[in-house]
């Protein structure tokens, strides 16, 4: 599930200041409202504690406010994700399954979903500080944590870290910022003969 909710990260834009006089998490959460949609293509490693890469992922994604979602990484590791701001469709048509999430459950989870609901509840249970072009998301309580790296106030790098001490890192390419999509785009029709395992 990791590619969900790296793609949701993918809603921010960081291309304007805020005043100094407001705090760094009210800067983000203003600044999260700048992008309307989101396209590009994406290089993902997940890395253990000890830096060893341990899975190298690549593809496409588009995204649009205020929470839909379309991630497709490549071969050898083939999967799509669609998420329409209440499901979440996961297809493996290696294994033909599409798995079906409550998309407001995975937000209570996950950091990174908080760029989709920038006003919303969740913030409270996260601190957020920046430094060195970098924001940093960190859970009151689970450990979790989030980077967001930046080059020429443009976002670069997005990093979660597991309270355990895995690191995955996703690197963006060829960013478009507020183009037109089609909600058709966000609509994921489940193909024939495939197992379905719906948890929403």
């Amino acid at each position: 599930m990791k590619a969900v909710v790296f793609a949701m990260v993918m809603a921010v834009s960081f291309n304007v200041f805020a005043s100094r006089d407001e705090s760094d998490k009210q800067v983000l959460q203003s600044l999260l409202k700048q992008t309307q949609s989101l396209s590009a293509e994406f290089e993902q490693q997940v890395k253990d504690e000890q830096g060893e890469v341990l899975q190298t992922l690549s593809g496409t994604l588009k995204l649009k406010r205020p929470a839909s979602l379309y991630w497709h990484t490549k071969e050898p590791d083939e999967s799509l994700m669609v998420a329409n701001g209440k499901k979440v469709w996961y297809y493996n048509p290696f294994v033909e399954q599409v798995t079906i999430y409550a998309q407001q459950d995975m937000v209570d989870d996950s950091p990174l979903l908080l760029v989709l609901d920038s006003n919303g509840n969740q913030w409270q249970n996260y601190n957020v500080s920046f430094g060195d072009n970098r924001y940093f998301v960190e859970h009151e309580t689970n450990g979790s944590k989030l980077e967001l790296a930046f080059t020429d106030e443009k976002l670069t790098e997005i990093t979660m870290v597991q309270a355990q001490g895995e690191r995955t890192e996703l690197m963006l390419n060829n960013v478009v910022l507020n183009e037109t999509i089609s909600d058709e785009q966000f609509v994921f029709d489940v193909p024939a003969d495939v197992d379905v395992d719906d948890q929403s």
